[in-house]
C-alpha cells in the first residue's frame, strides 16, 4: 500500500512539472522569460502627438471604417529628422481624436472595428526582427464623448504561457509531432542537416505569434526547432498552429482553445 501511494505521488508531481514527458510528449518551451514592458516611447513621440490632427502628413492610415466613422493611424515620424521608432497611435471617431503615444505600432499594425460589439481591435508588432514577430493586442472602446479607451491589453508573454500549458510534442528521429491537450495537431519533418542533432528541449514558441482579427479572434503560433549548435531557432519545416483567443470580463486573463494546424 505504501509503495502504491509513493508511485501515485510521483505521477502527480510529474503532472505538475512542465518538463515531464507524457503520452503526448513533452511541453513546448517559451522564449520569453517575463512579460514585455510597455510604454517606453521616446519623448519626441509624446511631443509630436500633443496637437496632432488626423490629416497630419506624418500619419499613416492603418484602418478606416467609413460607415462607423472610425479610423486608426500610426505615427511614422516626429519630424523630418526624427523617427517615431515605431510608436504612436491616433484613433478617430468622427471629429473626436484620441492619441496613444505609448502604443508601439511596429512595422505592420492591423486594426478592425466591430460596430455591433463596440470593440476596436489593434494588433501591433511588439517584438520584431529577422524571422521574429510577436504581436501585442489591444481592445479599445469609445466612451460617451467619443474618446477611445484601452479596456484590455494582451501581452505576448501571456499568450506564450497559455500555449505552453496545452501544447506538447514528440521527436522521433527527424520527425516532430505536435499535440494540444493530447490531441494530435500536425506532423513535421526536419530537413536541416548542418546544425547538428536536435536538442532534447527541441521546441520553443514565442518568437512567431500573430493575431487573426478579421473574424473571431485567433492567434497563429509557429514553433521553432532548436539544435545542439546553439539556441538559434529554425522555422523552415515547422507548421503554424492557430487557436481561438478568449479574454475574461476584466480583460486580464487570456485563454487559448480549439488549437488546429493552419492549412
Amino acid at each position: 500500500m505504501k509503495q502504491w501511494l509513493m508511485m501515485a505521488a510521483v505521477v502527480a508531481l510529474c503532472g505538475m512539472m512542465t518538463g515531464c514527458k507524457t503520452d503526448a510528449g513533452q511541453p513546448v518551451n517559451g522564449t520569453m522569460e517575463s512579460p514585455i514592458e510597455m510604454g517606453n516611447a521616446p519623448e519626441a513621440v509624446y511631443k509630436a502627438m500633443k496637437q496632432i490632427t488626423r490629416t497630419d502628413e506624418r500619419l499613416e492610415t492603418i484602418m478606416e471604417d467609413k460607415a462607423s466613422g472610425v479610423a486608426v493611424y500610426s505615427l511614422m515620424k516626429c519630424d523630418d529628422e526624427t523617427s517615431s521608432e515605431g510608436y504612436g497611435i491616433l484613433v478617430a471617431k468622427g471629429d473626436v481624436v484620441t492619441v496613444f503615444p505609448q502604443i508601439r505600432h511596429g512595422n505592420m499594425p492591423r486594426a478592425r472595428y466591430d460596430a455591433e460589439s463596440g470593440d476596436l481591435w489593434l494588433a501591433d508588432g511588439e517584438v520584431e526582427g529577422t524571422g521574429v514577430l510577436a504581436e501585442n493586442l489591444y481592445r479599445l472602446h469609445f466612451n460617451e464623448q467619443g474618446n477611445a479607451e484601452i479596456v484590455a491589453t494582451v501581452n505576448p508573454y501571456d499568450v506564450q504561457q497559455a500555449a505552453c500549458k496545452v501544447l506538447t510534442y514528440k521527436v522521433d528521429g527527424q520527425d516532430i509531432t505536435f499535440y494540444s491537450e493530447g490531441k494530435e495537431l500536425a506532423k513535421a519533418t526536419n530537413h536541416i542537416t548542418d546544425m547538428g542533432d536536435i536538442m532534447e528541449d527541441a521546441i520553443y514558441i514565442g518568437e512567431q505569434m500573430a493575431y487573426g482579427i478579421e473574424g473571431p479572434l485567433t492567434v497563429n503560433i509557429t514553433p521553432g526547432l532548436n539544435f545542439v549548435t546553439g539556441k538559434v531557432l529554425h522555422y523552415e519545416d515547422m507548421p503554424t498552429l492557430t487557436a481561438t483567443v478568449t479574454l475574461d470580463e476584466d480583460g486580464k486573463t487570456v485563454t487559448l482553445s480549439d488549437f488546429k494546424a493552419k492549412p
